[in-house]
């Protein structure tokens, strides 16, 4: 088999046997994180994510809701992550690099009542 084409098939297998919401990308790791709706509220999973100080990640956030959602966590003392909306349906990726020292943040939808509902998560940061 030809090197790029060995590359590619590793590639596939890979891709479909990785179950993780964390991978590896060029600038830091990658981060699934899931909204929506459901019976008993709304919500993000995973509800708590935790990251190494300095630690450079891209959030992707996936709506599985039927409503818009934010992603936001840029107050004064907030993770700095500036507000995002997110459609039904949509993804929004997000870069973000940890800060150089422990600490924990909410990151929350700030559409009203969303909050309330449950939709927030945690995100923590830890020494190396």
């Amino acid at each position: 088999m030809k090197p790029a084409a060995l590359a590619a098939s590793l590639l596939a297998a890979a891709l479909l046997l990785s179950g993780c919401s964390l991978t590896t990308v060029a600038g830091g790791d990658e981060i699934t994180i899931v909204a929506g709706e459901s019976r008993d509220g709304m919500s993000f999973e995973p509800d708590v994510i935790t990251v190494e100080a300095g630690d450079e990640v891209t959030f992707v956030i996936k709506n599985e809701g039927s409503v818009d959602h934010e992603f936001e966590s840029y107050r004064e003392g907030e993770a700095g992550i500036a507000e995002i909306i997110v459609p039904p349906g949509g993804t929004r990726r997000v870069n973000w690099t940890a800060p150089s020292h422990a600490a924990t943040f909410a990151v929350y939808c700030d559409l009203t009542g969303h909050r309330a509902a449950g939709m927030e998560l945690t995100l923590k940061v830890e020494e190396r």
